[in-house]
């Protein structure tokens, strides 16, 4: 079943507090459905307020290489998403990528598969 080789992860930053999302939120959370065998993000959701900023920044992100791709997912977040809680964002996909790599290491022993 696909449904075993995902890890669902959350990264956490604390928001900007002069920004509509700080007003609504105390911390910013991304969520991240991984794929377990090819690290790559399979959806992508977060606590932005409006749908649209919520779609563009899942846009960034589903199907690309957590693990590899980080460096080039931060500068297209930079590029490409010119709103306040941009650094909140970069921060939170970087809570993420640890979190993610510490379950892997934990979960899959030296020898083991996904």
């Amino acid at each position: 079943m696909t449904f075993f080789k995902q890890v669902y992860v959350t990264g956490n930053a604390r928001c900007p507090e002069k920004s509509t999302i700080g007003s609504v939120y105390e911390i910013f959370a991304v969520e991240l459905i991984i794929n377990l065998e090819t690290d790559v993000i399979v959806d992508a959701s977060c606590t932005l307020v409006t749908e649209l900023g919520r779609q563009f920044v899942r846009n960034l992100l589903v199907e690309r290489n957590i693990v590899k791709e980080i460096n080039n997912i931060i500068n297209d977040v930079n590029q490409y998403y010119q709103a306040v809680p941009q650094k909140t964002l970069v921060s939170a996909l970087k809570d993420a990528l640890n979190k993610y790599k510490l379950y892997k290491k934990s979960k899959f022993a030296p020898g083991e598969s996904a």
